[in-house]
């Protein structure tokens, strides 16, 4: 917390070293240096160096509030541009090989897909390698991993989004051994992605019920708003109709100006307008001859 406020964190410290000094200057009367008791530095160098560890207990507590008041921006009223505003600033003031900076680019990664913008969503992040990371975080990889799945799947590469997933599986399988409850939460994105991609290949097995929970047990209307998204398109392209119209009109219930809320106006005015998934043909040699569409349904360029 501290790497995003240092300034803040530095200043409670230098301010607790000041009072540590005036408090051991009136505590031995102004005599430091020409006290009789040869000890009198030494208690007097103590008190400056509480000061100090009181400070930066305190500006631990001070950074920690005024990060989640900027992630509460966020996270809680749903305002991407506040956010980025406030914090894009702060995180570019963090030293690039700490953990601390690339968790701050997954959280505007986070910012700029809530706008609809993929692609800068995806350039926040693509170039982050948490291996390259002065401390190498298991969290850290979790988070940046997950998000490139995330995008990947908003983006429709499936493909890509699938070797992300294989890649979160293992870092399951390390956090098996390390982190329990780190490892309970890459099985639950895993699930989830899994399902999100079934359901937007139109897959009749496709896991909704997962997909459901997760929009009740959400909290937060980015994430849950692109969800009910997904469901509804799902619906839609499964020949549920009116389920699909009644998501839809579910994510415009409380509208906060985000991508999802205009992408569900449009569907309610054409609901054949949802995503179609298509499939790759090649031939013998690898050239694409043609697509195969969630039926089977093969189109041969000629």
């Amino acid at each position: 917390m501290i790497a995003y406020f240092k300034n803040t964190a530095n200043f409670c410290m230098g301010l607790g070293a000041v009072l540590g000094a005036v408090i051991g200057y009136f505590y031995f009367h102004g005599h430091i240096l020409d006290n009789a008791d040869l000890t009198t530095v030494f208690w007097f160098a103590l008190f400056i160096i509480l000061g100090i560890l009181i400070g930066r207990v305190v500006g631990m507590q001070v950074a920690i509030r005024k990060l989640a008041n900027v992630q509460a921006l966020l996270y809680k009223e749903s305002n991407p541009d506040a956010f980025l505003a406030v914090f894009e600033k702060v995180n570019e003031r963090v030293p690039h090989n700490l953990a601390e900076y690339a968790n701050g680019r997954c959280l505007i990664s986070f910012a700029h897909e809530a706008k609809g913008e993929f692609e800068q969503a995806f350039d926040d992040i693509k170039d982050l390698d948490p291996n390259h990371l002065r401390i190498h975080a298991l969290t850290t990889s979790s988070m940046v991993v997950n998000q490139k799945a995330n995008l990947w799947i908003l983006r429709k590469d499936f493909l890509a989004a699938q070797d992300q997933i294989d890649d979160l599986k293992h870092l399951s399988e390390l956090a098996h051994k390390r982190a329990k409850m780190l490892e309970t939460n890459l099985n639950a994105q895993i699930r989830l992605h899994e399902a999100r991609i079934a359901a937007a290949k139109g897959d009749a097995n496709a896991d909704i019920d997962y997909l459901k929970e997760e929009i009740d047990l959400s909290t937060n209307q980015i994430h849950k708003k692109e969800m009910q998204l997904e469901l509804a398109e799902y619906y839609l392209r499964t020949g549920k109709k009116d389920e699909g119209i009644k998501t839809l009109r579910e994510i415009l219930e409380n509208p906060i100006s985000l991508y999802t809320e205009k992408r569900a106006r449009e569907l309610l005015e054409n609901p054949d307008g949802y995503y179609r998934y298509t499939e790759t043909v090649s031939n013998e040699t690898g050239n694409t001859i043609g697509q195969k569409d969630a039926d089977g349904f093969v189109v041969i360029r000629e």
